[in-house]
């Protein structure tokens, strides 16, 4: 499955930061209506995203469950978390949150990331707390 191929993605890079990556996905997943390619790079960017803000001996877990007429897809790491503040902003172009790690990139993953799920009728938000880590949902229509 799809997260499964995105944690080996990063493998090496989160055995280097000694980082675990994990799944956690019941047996029985209903299938989505997407594109794999655009859905790749979203789940893509998340897990990189995770890895930025989680120190050495964290934990990045990708999760996957029906609700619904639905599928939820979460990025979930126990890293330094993102202050309230900037919560409502971080989906928006050229967003990056001072003061946390060094800026990479022009701040432009995760609205495009945004645009991908809406694009699939979906809808994408982060739940989190400073010091308690972040967890990225997203979802995915189920297919016909």
């Amino acid at each position: 499955m799809l997260c499964e191929r995105v944690r080996q993605i990063f493998g090496p890079q989160a055995q280097a930061q000694e980082v675990e990556i994990s799944t956690q996905l019941p047996p029985d997943l209903p299938a989505v209506r997407a594109d794999l390619n655009k859905i790749t790079w979203v789940l893509t960017n998340l897990v990189s995203n995770a890895l930025r803000y989680v120190g050495r001996g964290g934990h990045i877990y990708i999760r996957a469950r029906q609700f619904n007429d639905q599928l939820h897809l979460a990025v979930c790491d126990d890293g330094i978390g993102i202050p309230q503040e900037y919560q409502s902003k971080i989906f928006g172009k050229f967003v990056q949150i001072q003061g946390q790690a060094e800026p990479q990139g022009a701040g432009l993953g995760l609205a495009i990331c945004k645009e991908i799920v809406r694009a699939h009728r979906g809808a994408i938000w982060v739940e989190s707390a400073p010091g308690a880590g972040s967890t990225f949902t997203f979802t995915l229509p189920l297919a016909d």
